[in-house]
């Protein structure tokens, strides 16, 4: 069947009027991105339209949780054994989300070049860099790092890369895909317009990462290379810890296809998406769709009874990540103003559209095995969300910085942070698993901590 006779059964001819208006060029383009349009999902996208998603959260129930990497126990001994061979083994790749521009902290560019050290500079695509050159380092492994950008900042993203000489690796140890879109419609189920030639489209949001990395090609590269496991991060959260191999360990130990990471809430009304589970399945429930006195339910201990909130950190065996590209996610609508071109009109002005988008942590209750472990929020979750106030850079830093004390301290006590705001080099810690390795190698003699600016900035000599 043509594409013509593709709209014409779904009512949809109509987009080509106005191109057709403006020659056979105009139709040619307009013709080209609608060849690009996946016509299941965007049956899928009109459905919804129509459909009144409601969340039963009469079955749910906590999820059991796994300690923090940093506690001492036998389990979290074994599964650090188990993920520290899997990074030996060449078995792990990184992906990190960075699809995101930094407009909304006031700053031109991609998110992660928006410099957040305080006292140095760098970047967020830097801290994240160095920690997978420690890794890599400290394991002996390749650990590819892929790293998911959008159409707004896919090439700006690149040249970033490329004008920091790749912060020191080597060009092909590190891979770009783009994620993909999805067109907006109108409350008809129509297409819109920003011009005659040229559909209105947005990015597909972070589920959209599972077909994005497969079309890429990226799944065959990696399963190539050995790997079977892979870690997933995005690039707002300067804390993270990247391929944290307790978490890996955990994931393997228990044979799950997904993982994922959580913080305790900090009170009923964090607006934070929760982890349950529900009928026997793990899943995700946005903060919403979750009555206050649900919310506020205690538990034994006299904490929160629903108190997993998500942190967007997971692992997945590479098999499942690969069938999610497959699975049919959740769309979400999100009802917008937005520039296009309205009825009978020839400029782009405001009208009213629906924009629809899939979230990775749909993909949970998909998985018949999933292991939740709590993370430390004070070391692993400070993401850089807003120009100021709460998630802002300023809370970021100030996260960086009592993080890198406590670590500091119990690695060398040669420089007197006394109270300043310190910046710590993502290049000596990536995790509490390195804190006994980093000391052997100072006290051995091969590395030495440099402080500089007033003892402000931290990096090995």
């Amino acid at each position: 069947m043509s594409l013509r006779q593709d709209l014409s059964s779904r009512g949809l001819e109509d987009v080509f009027v106005r191109a057709q208006s403006d020659g056979d060029i105009a139709v040619k383009r307009l013709s080209d991105a609608l060849s690009a349009i996946d016509l299941v999902v965007l049956d899928r996208q009109r459905a919804a339209l129509n459909e009144d998603v409601v969340i039963d959260t009469s079955t749910i129930s906590p999820p059991q949780l796994l300690d923090t990497s940093s506690t001492s126990s036998t389990a979290n001994s074994a599964a650090l054994a188990c993920g520290e061979k899997a990074l030996t083994d060449n078995r792990v790749a990184i992906i990190t989300v960075a699809g995101g521009q930094a407009s909304r902290l006031g700053f031109n560019g991609p998110k992660g070049a928006y410099p957040l050290g305080a006292v140095s500079g760098t970047s967020l695509f830097q801290m994240l860099a160095e920690q997978v050159i420690l890794l890599r380092d400290k394991y002996q492994c390749a650990l590819p790092w892929v790293i998911q950008t959008g159409p707004g900042n896919h090439e700006d993203t690149i040249a970033y890369f490329t004008s920091r000489n790749w912060f020191g690796m080597s060009a092909s140890s590190v891979h770009f895909v783009c994620q993909g879109t999805l067109p907006a419609l109108n409350g008809q189920g129509e297409f819109m317009l920003t011009a005659p030639d040229e559909l209105f489209s947005n990015p597909d949001g972070h589920g959209g990462v599972y077909r994005a990395i497969k079309r890429s090609g990226m799944i065959e590269t990696l399963r190539a290379q050995g790997v079977d496991v892979l870690y997933y991060c995005q690039v707002d959260n300067p804390l993270v810890f990247m391929s944290d191999p307790t978490f890996i360990g955990h994931h393997l130990l228990a044979d799950a296809q997904m993982s994922v990471k959580v913080v305790e809430k900090t009170e009923a009304g964090e607006k934070v998406g929760l982890v349950v589970e529900n009928n026997g399945k793990v899943q995700c429930i946005e903060y919403s769709d979750i009555s206050a006195e649900l919310q506020a339910q205690t538990a034994d201990d006299g904490g929160l009874l629903y108190r997993a909130g998500n942190i967007a950190v997971h692992v997945y065996a590479i098999n499942f990540f690969e069938e999610m590209a497959e699975a049919h996610l959740p769309l979400h609508l999100a009802r917008k103003t937005i520039k296009a071109l309205a009825p009978g009109e020839s400029i782009p002005s405001d009208v009213e559209g629906i924009k629809f988008e899939t979230f990775v942590f749909d993909a949970l209750p998909l998985a018949d095995r999933v292991v939740v472990q709590l993370a430390d929020r004070e070391f692993e979750f400070a993401p850089v969300k807003n120009r100021t106030g709460s998630d802002s850079a300023a809370t970021s830093r100030a996260a960086l910085s009592t993080r890198a004390k406590q670590w500091l301290s119990s690695i060398d006590r040669s420089c007197d942070y006394s109270d300043q705001q310190i910046e710590l080099s993502s290049s000596v810690i990536s995790g509490p698993q390195d804190l006994i390795y980093r000391q052997q190698q100072i006290n051995d003699g091969h590395q030495q901590l440099a402080c500089s600016c007033g003892n402000k900035l931290i990096t090995l000599a």
